[in-house]
């Protein structure tokens, strides 16, 4: 006998027929859900309201058409990123030393790669705004918003490169599962970000 299929199943209890509220949150919730797991492209309103627990009538109540519910779903993804953005620019407030500093940040780094939801979000985001153009603004910003915070401390050429490389990072830890050889680890990162910003920086402006 085949095992059933959970993968929609929902993570919590379905809200009440009289929870309105909560049951625009369980769809926004199993949307951001199974964007993570499988993509965008996989939202479709019966798959969400599975994972949501709801009758497919309600995402529909709710969320006009799935591109609003995708676009609302992402952006819920999106701000979860502003808490690292704001933990570093806490860091980069901060007038002591730049090597400290390098390595806290190396630090919420490898705690973002580490954390599959946030990577998965970053890259579905990514590869929507692709073919969707009017997402590329939700897309970029998390590395614009970055770039601008650390241009600065270092420039904007220095800022640009340390960006483009985490940026890579996020694709590696995206397709590697395996552990060995891991360049996602505080101190490689810190290295790495050391190096890219003692790099020159042709816009500074000359003494």
């Amino acid at each position: 006998m085949t095992a059933p299929d959970h993968s929609d199943a929902p993570s919590t209890p379905a809200p009440g027929r009289r929870d309105p509220a909560g049951r625009r949150a369980a769809i926004l919730e199993a949307a951001t859900e199974l964007i993570c797991e499988k993509g965008a492209a996989s939202l479709t309103h019966r798959a969400v309201a599975a994972r949501a627990h709801v009758a497919v009538g309600s995402t529909t109540q709710y969320f006009v058409s799935i591109d609003d519910l995708r676009d609302e779903a992402l952006q819920v993804l999106a701000d979860e990123t502003e808490e690292d953005l704001a933990e570093i620019a806490d860091l980069l407030e901060d007038t002591g030393d730049l090597p400290e500093i390098v390595m806290q940040c190396a630090r919420i780094m490898q705690d973002f790669l580490g954390d599959t939801r946030q990577v998965r979000a970053n890259l579905a985001m990514i590869s929507t705004a692709m073919t969707d153009p009017s997402l590329r603004r939700l897309a970029l910003q998390w590395s614009d918003e970055l770039t601008d915070l650390l241009a600065e401390k270092v420039g904007r050429a220095r800022a640009s490169a340390a960006v483009a490389y985490i940026d890579g990072l996020t694709v590696h830890a995206a397709l590697h599962d395996d552990p060995q050889d891991d360049p996602t680890d505080a101190d490689t990162i810190a290295a790495v970000l050391t190096a890219l910003l003692a790099m020159p920086d042709n816009q500074e402006p000359t003494p």
